[in-house]
């Protein structure tokens, strides 16, 4: 059966989200005159990534294998230099999933402000237009793949003359409360400022999981935020060829957890992060310890990833965690294709383990001028 005929019996559902799509693209670039549109803006983001857990000799965690590809079609009209809407499809298949058109579908629908010292977004927008928040302690990589979109809004503020510091504010709506949804949110800030070779900064994330309306569900209301100061070396070493670039990152993580209904005592672990990382040639050598008191993650046995979006290995009772990873990665084609691949071996106090990854990204942007000639009047 061809896509297009699979497409038609896919039911009254997918024909109408369809339409839709259809119908958001014909206002976009019919409407684009009347906006006073400067340029259309078109392309397609595509991300396959494989990874790859073997946790058996640890304690509480299991192993398995993310394998899976997601493609986004974009268009979009940026007016007046700075301002943009957009609209996205994400179209996500896991491999293997065959009897399945398409694993998952969601929609990216946002306003952008994009200023050379101010940005601004609102609506659901790519993840990765936030800064901040790259430590796996606060998301993993596998959870950044299926949720790379946030639904909120993002304010920011970066000065590239002062060594491109910025300080950065974002809400993300993750959860609308009914009869089997919780009410769930993410309040996330971060901030960094260099001064040559040494930088400092801080991540900070205030998490919200509330109950439903299911009279049968008993599971609490927990609040749970996480803080994440730090320091660090940033340098590089003259070589005869390439240069050896050095990154050296201290951080203190303090947590501050409590679920109100079955226990509403608040739990505060802590701990501190070294991080160490040599790269050259595009090759990175890196090593990432984190000691704290007991697992940083205390109530990951009742409510597991839907509260913690971070690497599960925090949640270990030990309060350690240690991974050395080799990695590569790369960009090609005027920064069009990206390639990352690397292996960790991973400690948490009961076992070692290893995870494998590969990432093939590419992304493409167009832009046609939609600005019309003025014409004199005789």
């Amino acid at each position: 059966m061809s896509i297009f005929a699979e497409m038609f019996f896919l039911g009254r559902p997918m024909r109408r989200f369809i339409l839709h799509i259809a119908a958001i693209v014909t206002l976009l670039i019919g409407g684009s005159a009347t906006l006073s549109a400067q340029e259309l803006r078109l392309g397609a983001d595509f991300t396959t990534l494989f990874d790859n857990t073997e946790y058996a000799a640890m304690d509480g965690v299991s192993s398995g294998t993310l394998f899976s590809a997601r493609l986004t079609p974009k268009v979009g009209i940026v007016w007046a230099e700075h301002n943009e809407l957009r609209f996205a499809v994400d179209m996500v298949q896991d491999f293997g999933h065959n009897a399945k058109f398409l694993s998952d579908a969601n929609v990216q629908l946002f306003y952008a402000y994009r200023a050379p010292k101010v940005k601004v977004f609102a609506g659901i927008f790519p993840r990765e237009e936030m800064r901040g928040l790259r430590q796996p302690l606060f998301f993993d990589r596998s959870y950044l793949y299926y949720h790379n979109r946030i639904g909120g809004v993002l304010a920011r503020y970066e000065d590239p003359n002062w060594g491109d510091s910025y300080v950065e504010f974002a809400v993300d709506y993750t959860g609308m409360r009914d009869f089997d949804t919780r009410e769930a949110f993410m309040i996330m800030s971060s901030g960094r400022m260099p001064v040559r070779w040494f930088y400092m900064g801080y991540d900070l994330m205030m998490g919200h999981y509330a109950k439903d309306r299911n009279p049968e569900t008993h599971d609490g209301v927990v609040d749970n935020l996480l803080l994440t100061p730090y320091v660090g070396f940033d340098f590089e070493a003259r070589t005869s060829s390439r240069p050896i670039h050095f990154d050296f990152r201290l951080s203190y993580v303090q947590s501050l957890q409590r679920d109100r209904i079955n226990e509403n005592v608040w739990k505060y672990p802590f701990g501190g992060e070294l991080f160490a990382e040599v790269e050259w040639h595009d090759v990175r050598l890196s090593n990432r310890l984190y000691v704290g008191c007991g697992p940083l993650y205390s109530f990951y046995e009742n409510y597991g990833a839907n509260l913690y979006h971070g690497l599960p290995l925090y949640a270990s009772t030990k309060g350690i965690y240690e991974a050395i990873t080799l990695s590569y990665g790369r960009r090609f084609f005027d920064d069009t294709v990206g390639v990352a691949a690397g292996i960790t071996a991973e400690y948490d106090g009961t076992g070692w383990g290893t995870r494998q990854w590969l990432q093939i990204d590419v992304n493409l942007d167009f832009g046609i001028n939609l600005k019309r000639k003025r014409q004199d009047i005789e």
